[in-house]
């Protein structure tokens, strides 16, 4: 019975530990990317910041506020993102002059977490980033649990993006949706 109830105790433990290690609970400006919106129409106007950018840095780090491997109970890897820092090329909608957003997943210090259903990308990749508006108090620095479609489109050639929802979309056609009203 002792040792049941020492195990529960320790599940319990090892429960509020990883959830405090999560950045959405550290008031950190996390945003969820709202890969679930089907409609284009309603990706655009839910988005308070469309930006074209470019990968200019990509590293491991840990989701933690001292950026410092959180100890005990063998659950740090779900603490391991990584970060990018994007160049917005060409705002579309918005406001801003550097994103910073992180990934979960990565390496950190040798130690490795794969994650599922997350974007990755590499430094001179350009991407189509439709955010919400939920940034820190500088405007520019962005969290994410996962960066991926709907929510980001990927470069593929002469101003053309595309993911595996909505296809290709034109930068073009985009900042006409915006400018006409039709999708804003």
């Amino acid at each position: 019975m002792l040792a049941i109830s020492v195990l529960i105790i320790a599940s319990v433990a090892a429960y509020v530990y990883y959830e405090s290690q999560k950045p959405g609970n550290k008031n950190l400006g996390e945003i969820m990317i709202n890969w679930y919106i089907p409609d284009y129409d309603k990706l655009v106007s839910d988005s308070d910041l469309i930006v074209v950018a470019t990968v200019t840095s990509k590293k491991g780090v840990w989701g933690t506020d001292d950026g410092e491997k959180p100890s005990g109970f063998g659950i740090y890897k779900s603490g391991i993102y990584t970060e990018y820092t994007f160049r917005p090329d060409d705002v579309l909608k918005g406001n801003t002059t550097t994103i910073i957003g992180r990934a979960q997943g990565g390496e950190v210090d040798g130690y490795t977490l794969t994650a599922t259903q997350t974007s990755s990308f590499e430094v001179g990749d350009q991407v189509l980033l439709f955010l919400t508006a939920n940034k820190d108090a500088d405007g520019n620095r962005i969290l994410w649990y996962y960066i991926h479609w709907p929510g980001v489109f990927t470069e593929t050639g002469d101003g053309i993006f595309t993911n595996d929802v909505y296809g290709n979309i034109s930068t073009e056609q985009l900042k006409q949706d915006i400018a006409s009203g039709s999708a804003a």
